[in-house]
Formats: structure tokens, C-alpha cells, sequence
């Protein structure tokens, strides 16, 4: 993905996240990340205060660029669409659709995929602060559609179909540079590839929730 940049902070920002990606934050120095942006090393300190604050900030830089609306903005009309079971089926499909969009498409560069790995594999209280702000309201919102889909199903249960729904998802994000070596390898900037994992998802959802399967998700129906 191209990317003007146009100050020094947005500069050394994405150069902290793409060797914070790589490396984590143990492995990078601020030497190599000023070398990376040919900065002075006194930058970092200077717009960010410590290397431990520019990752935090990477993260909510990588967190508001890949935020997810949709769920939230169903909720808000949710007439439209939660007492008739096929719309409910569209819902959770456009919900998909949004997440593959997010992560799979190349509107964010790769390392983006490779900072969410680092963010669950060693999570601090400052990240899950921000994370509260960023990423908890679409999880809450998700954890109403899913009710909506299946009225009087326990929150238990519900928990268990956004992990589900999630994990499947996260699973692509960590699993791509596996996928491109193992015998029949998948790429995840194929278009048909994403397009086939949109409608896996959503049918695997639509399935287990017992709701009617839209007409183009029918084997052999074009694509929506």
C-alpha cells in the first residue's frame, strides 16, 4: 500500500511499526528506528517520550485505521432487519464482508496483521485500555447482533459465536505467511481468495445460527 509521509512523527511512527511488527519491542532500538526513517535519534524522545509510549501509540494508530462500524451501525437500526431471519443472514454476511475488507484487501499495510499478533500474544494494561476504546464497542455491538439473530440465547453462548467469528478471522491474520509456503498455497491479496473465506465465515455462521441462507451464497450463485 502507498503512503505519503509527511511529517518526521508520522514518519518515525510507521518505521516504529513495521520493526515492532518484526521485531517486538525488546528486539527494536530507537537507533533502528531513526536509522529507518533517517531521523535523528532525539526525535523519538522528542514527539513520543519513550520508545514504550511510540508503541502504544503505534498500536492505537493500527487499531483506529482498522476500526470496524458496521455491527455498531446495525444496532442502530436494528428495525430494519432483526425480526425477518434472511436479513438477519445479510447482516451477518455484511459484518464479514467488513472484517475481510479490514484486514485482507491491502488497504493497510501487512505489518498492521503482524502488530495484532503481538497485541494478543503479550497484552499490558495500557494496550488493553486502548482497546477498550477502540475495539470493545464493535465487540459489544457484535455480541448484540448475534442475539438478535438468535433471540433468547445466553450470553455464555453468545460470548462463544463472536469468538468464533472472530477467531476464524485472526486465524488468516497469523497463519499467512504459512499459507503462502505449504503445498496448494493461498494468498491472502487474492481477491478470490478472500471472497471464498467472506462466504465460508458467513456461511459457517449463518449455518450454526439455523438462519435461511441468502440466494448468493447458494453453491454456484455469484458473488455478492
Amino acid at each position: 500500500m502507498e503512503h505519503t509521509v509527511s511529517t518526521t512523527k508520522e514518519a518515525l511512527l510507521l518505521a516504529a511499526g513495521e520493526l515492532f511488527a518484526e521485531h517486538g519491542v525488546e528486539g527494536t532500538t530507537i537507533r533502528a528506528i531513526a536509522e529507518k526513517c533517517k531521523a535523528n535519534i532525539a526525535a523519538v524522545n522528542y514527539h513520543f517520550g519513550s520508545k514504550e509510549n511510540l508503541y502504544l501509540v503505534v498500536i492505537r494508530h493500527v487499531l483506529e485505521q482498522t476500526r470496524c462500524y458496521r455491527a455498531e451501525e446495525l444496532m442502530r437500526r436494528r428495525q430494519d432487519w432483526a425480526n425477518d431471519p434472511l436479513k438477519c443472514s445479510e447482516a451477518l454476511y455484511r459484518i464479514v464482508e467488513e472484517h475481510i475488507q479490514q484486514f485482507f484487501t491491502g488497504i493497510h499495510p501487512r505489518w498492521y496483521g503482524r502488530i495484532f499478533m503481538h497485541i494478543m500474544l503479550k497484552p499490558t494494561p495500557a494496550i488493553w485500555e486502548i482497546m477498550e476504546e477502540l475495539v470493545m464497542p464493535n465487540v459489544d455491538a457484535l455480541r448484540e447482533v448475534f442475539q438478535c439473530c438468535r433471540s433468547g440465547m445466553s450470553m455464555e453462548e453468545t460470548d462463544l459465536w463472536v469468538d468464533s467469528l472472530m477467531g476464524q478471522l485472526i486465524h488468516y491474520v497469523y497463519a499467512e505467511d504459512f499459507m503462502r509456503i505449504i503445498p496448494k498455497h493461498k494468498d491472502l491479496t487474492d481477491s478470490g481468495f478472500q471472497k471464498a473465506i467472506l462466504r465460508h465465515v458467513a456461511k459457517v455462521l449463518i449455518s450454526g445460527l439455523n438462519l435461511p441462507m441468502p440466494a448468493f451464497l447458494h453453491e454456484g450463485a455469484a458473488h455478492a
